[in-house]
């Protein structure tokens, strides 16, 4: 499965003490991924945020072929969570399918992404702060973001995100689309994105710029 998906959290838009909460945070956490509290260090509220950013990812990551499948957290394990140079690399097995995380945590958010590749170098994602956080400036501003960083991967095309009825949005260079996984998120005043290249793109470089 070729897909991507990612997920934000703007702490400062979220209520600690409500998190903190067994009613709260155990519709999202497993026993299991209560015993991974510990090793990360973090407050327990910005714990519980992380996991969920990485399930919210998943799901996307998952549902561009599914489009029916109903969010459920209890049922996206992450079985590993460890803490690299600047973002935490998790692990999660869903169902048949095994994915790894690098969620980044900074600036008062939390940012994760999902691949099928370790080693991220087909994905690229962002992150920005934008001055309005109503509906209309979220939805134009990811899709602005995401569409300058596109352009630099394919610089002869003319890009447009459409927003398909019942499912993920979709990348078209003019009325033709491209086969590039996108995947959008916004919380607050952030906004976040994701998309996935394939190797053999023409203009594909592998590097690990963003």
């Amino acid at each position: 499965m070729i897909s991507t998906g990612n997920d934000i959290v703007a702490l400062a838009a979220t209520d600690p003490e409500r998190t903190s909460r067994y009613r709260f945070y155990s519709r999202i956490l497993t026993r299991t991924e209560l015993d991974l509290v510990p090793g990360t260090t973090l407050p327990f509220s910005t714990f519980v945020w992380l996991v969920w950013s990485i399930k919210e990812s998943v799901y996307k990551y998952v549902s561009r072929s599914n489009p029916r499948l109903s969010f459920a957290p209890l049922k996206i394990p992450v079985t590993q969570l460890s803490f690299r140079e600047d973002f935490f690399e998790g692990t999660i097995r869903y169902e048949q399918v095994v994915l790894y995380s690098r969620s980044f945590i900074k600036d008062d958010t939390i940012q994760s992404v999902v691949s099928e590749e370790k080693d991220f170098a087909l994905t690229r994602w962002g992150l920005n702060a934008i001055s309005d956080s109503d509906y209309a400036s979220q939805s134009g501003s990811v899709r602005a973001f995401a569409l300058e960083s596109l352009s630099k991967a394919f610089p002869d095309a003319a890009l447009r995100i459409v927003k398909t009825a019942d499912g993920p949005p979709e990348v078209w260079d003019r009325e033709k689309t491209l086969d590039i996984p996108v995947s959008l998120a916004h919380h607050d005043r952030f906004v976040a994105w994701s998309y996935r290249l394939s190797a053999n793109s023409s203009s594909y470089r592998k590097s690990p710029a963003n």
